[in-house]
């Protein structure tokens, strides 16, 4: 009886043991947890904010704004990686302002590359939650750039030194046509200015140096982007119970024509309109419909002041109508699972770069 005793409190207490080794594991687990939590709270997150393009002068101008959205300080340098061009048409040099800071801008620099690829050391690098930094730079294109448009592409910590919330999102890229946005090409030419005296005219000749020279011209810098807006939409019913009939009149507002991306879905056609619905409460719900023109439309483009109309027929049931209050179209934008085959060419921005991203929507009220 005694043994019998003996033999099960030494399992009690190898069970008490074990319990308490599991407790402890128990919690350096949650310990590690919330330290990975904290760890992750604790980052930054270098993310594109804007890119301009003008003329000035004979150069062309282009910026990139990049803003810190992570929770902690980008107190790192890192590589900005600008591509501009494929293949062999490519630019090989540009001038380029790097600011060591907001108020403290500092020289330009002039950088070379073969293959049209820059990398630039980010000077202001200091970027608090909020805080910006722009990267401008100024070029001409060859005179042997033998295409109609100009890829680029932005690649900021590409060398992956910054710890930030997401490393995935650090691209953006885009493709301009040079003769709509007006960007300049170089030629050669050459300037003559006439000396006279008494005896003689003489002519002085001198070739200019585009990419070196610094132009004090006060020309208006315009950026030439199309902007596309919603003008107007009606919706009536059909002969067909639950059918509604969809007029949506699109128009470019914008400096050059706006065209549609070689990358967009095929299926979607030209331009793309999202529909929502919005409560009466200003909740806005996001539909599975949308509308596209025909993919054969005008060759995929919208001319400046150039109107375009969608008509279609959509099956929505009368009991969604009586849901809502009002009606949403944004065009250039397409949310929900379409999404997921057909990614926006500019992030947060649509498919097609424009002047103004903030006037693609137009709200009605809901007639039942």
């Amino acid at each position: 009886m005694g043994e019998e005793s003996t033999q099960v409190q030494t399992v009690v207490q190898s069970k008490t043991k074990m319990a308490v080794a599991v407790g402890f594991l128990g919690l350096a687990a949650f310990a590690a947890g919330f330290a990975g939590i904290r760890t992750n709270i604790a980052k930054s997150d270098l993310l594109f904010e804007k890119s301009t393009v003008s003329t000035e002068g004979e150069l062309n101008k282009f910026s990139i704004t990049l803003k810190n959205a992570g929770s902690a300080n980008v107190s790192t340098p890192f590589v900005l990686s600008i591509k501009i061009g494929e293949n062999k048409n490519v630019i090989r040099n540009i001038k380029v302002l790097n600011p060591v800071s907001k108020d403290n801008k500092e020289s330009y620099e002039n950088l070379e590359s073969e293959n049209g690829s820059f990398d630039i050391l980010v000077k202001n690098f200091n970027l608090a939650r909020g805080q910006s930094t722009v990267i401008t730079y100024w070029f001409v294109i060859p005179e042997d750039y033998d295409v109609d448009y100009l890829p680029f592409t932005y690649n900021w910590d590409s060398t992956n030194v910054v710890s930030e919330v997401s490393e995935t999102n650090n691209t953006y890229k885009g493709k301009y046509n040079i003769v709509e946005m007006g960007l300049i090409k170089e030629k050669s030419f050459i300037e003559e200015s006439t000396i006279t005296d008494t005896s003689t005219s003489t002519t002085k000749v001198e070739q200019i140096d585009l990419i070196t020279s610094t132009s004090t011209s006060s020309s208006v810098m315009v950026e030439q982007l199309p902007d596309l807006i919603i003008q107007d939409f009606t919706v009536s019913r059909t002969n067909y119970v639950g059918m509604r009939h969809f007029d949506i009149v699109l128009k470019n507002i914008g400096s050059i024509a706006a065209v549609r991306p070689t990358s967009m879905y095929q299926n979607l056609g030209t331009f793309a309109v999202q529909l929502y619905f919005i409560s009466e409460d200003g909740s806005v719900s996001v539909s599975n419909k949308y509308f596209s023109s025909t993919i054969n439309y005008s060759s995929l483009k919208l001319e400046p002041s150039a109107k375009l109309t969608i008509s279609s027929d959509l099956q929505i049931s009368d009991a969604i109508f009586n849901s809502y209050k009002k009606i949403k179209m944004k065009v250039d934008w397409l949310e929900g699972s379409i999404i997921s085959i057909a990614p926006f060419a500019y992030p947060e921005k649509g498919y097609i770069l424009e002047s103004n991203e903030d006037n693609n929507e137009l709200t009605k009220d809901l007639e039942s």
